[in-house]
């Protein structure tokens, strides 16, 4: 009788709180799809967790930019290869585009609950400089480079 081979031998004991791009929560939020356009910056990809704008077409996003749609979605049902870059929507794919709702994103810069959303040219994501986003938040504290949660819209006291 033949036995395979098992694939894998060792577990972590915790599984990770969240990922770059997982939603926070399931309540009240919304996505839209886009086409990954690539324009400028000398990027291949948008990564997860970051900040994108209208794009050239209708239905296109870029990184950055001034006329913000959303941020990025982790989306883990993309298969990808060795040629393929993880954890990034690359030109022409379609990118899950969060509108409305909690996010958890890599901050890059310390932020404090409460604090307004920023981004940069390149879509990071930050509690100053750069482009505010409007009717947003920091819903966690953290240190730069850590994970925190993002909320979009749905803030109270605001119309």
């Amino acid at each position: 009788m033949l036995t395979s081979s098992p694939v894998q031998t060792e577990y972590n004991r915790y599984q990770p709180i969240a990922q770059n791009g997982m939603l926070a929560s399931s309540v009240n939020f919304s996505a839209d799809t886009r086409i990954v356009e690539i324009v400028s910056g000398g990027l291949t990809s948008i990564p997860f967790g970051r900040a994108v704008s209208q794009g050239v077409n209708d239905q296109g996003c870029v990184v950055g930019g001034d006329a913000f749609v959303g941020i990025t979605r982790l989306d883990q049902t993309i298969a990808r290869s060795d040629t393929l870059p993880i954890d990034e929507y690359p030109e022409g794919d379609n990118a899950a585009i969060l509108v409305t709702g909690d996010l958890w994103v890599i901050c890059w810069g310390d932020v404090t609950v409460g604090d307004s959303v920023h981004y940069d040219d390149e879509g990071k994501l930050s509690a100053s400089g750069g482009t505010a986003i409007d009717s947003s938040r920091w819903q966690t504290s953290a240190a730069s480079g850590e994970l925190a949660v993002v909320r979009l819209g749905n803030i109270a006291g605001q119309a």
